[in-house]
C-alpha cells in the first residue's frame, strides 16, 4: 500500500473531525440519523420474525386440518 495514500486518509478522518467539532449540530444529525437507521432495521428483523412464526402456526393449523379431512373420508370409504 501506498504510504502516501494513509496519510491522506489521516488527513481527511483530521479535517472530518474538527469539522465536526465546530458544528456539534451537525454531529447531532448524524448520530440521529444512524441510530434511526439502526431503530428501522431492528423493528424490521421483529417484523419478519413475528410474521414468519405467524406462518408457521397457521402451516401447522393447515396441515393437521388436511390430516383431519383424510381421517375422515378414510373412516367414511371403510363404512
Amino acid at each position: 500500500m501506498n504510504p502516501g495514500a494513509v496519510e491522506e486518509g489521516a488527513k481527511v478522518a483530521t479535517t472530518v473531525v474538527e469539522g465536526l467539532k465546530s458544528q456539534p449540530l451537525s454531529l447531532a444529525l448524524i448520530v440521529l440519523n444512524v441510530v434511526f437507521i439502526l431503530f428501522v432495521g431492528w423493528l424490521a428483523h421483529e417484523f419478519n420474525q413475528r410474521t414468519n412464526h405467524q406462518y408457521e402456526t397457521k402451516d401447522q393449523l393447515i396441515m393437521r386440518l388436511i390430516d383431519q379431512c383424510k381421517a375422515s373420508q378414510q373412516s367414511q370409504q371403510q363404512q
